[in-house]
């Protein structure tokens, strides 16, 4: 595999944006269940276009080289798992996140 410009830059915008689709997911499926209380604010509503820019960016990559989309897939899927990707959600949007006062 060809380590290009193209493949290296997907790779770090596919992981920051699963990283903030995650911490989403996460946010609202913890109010959902009352876990959180419904007062806590949610993340803005532009985050949703994250969500599509994860799958657009999925598919570029599994267009370009099959074989590592999937074994990124792979990886994506543990790291969600083990909560890093949400860390790392929360680290990145922390600024984003609106207040309670």
């Amino acid at each position: 595999m060809q380590w290009t410009p193209v493949i290296i830059g997907l790779t770090i915008s596919y992981f920051i944006v699963a990283s903030i689709t995650t911490l989403d997911l996460r946010m609202t499926k913890a109010k959902q269940k009352g876990v959180v209380s419904p007062a806590q604010p949610l993340l803005p509503g532009w985050v949703a276009v994250f969500h599509w820019m994860e799958w657009v960016i999925f598919l570029a990559l599994l267009y370009l080289n099959w074989k590592y989309a999937l074994a990124l897939f792979a990886a994506k899927f543990i790291l969600k798992a083990l909560s890093v990707l949400e860390f790392i959600g929360g680290i990145l949007m922390w600024p984003f996140k609106p207040r309670k006062y």
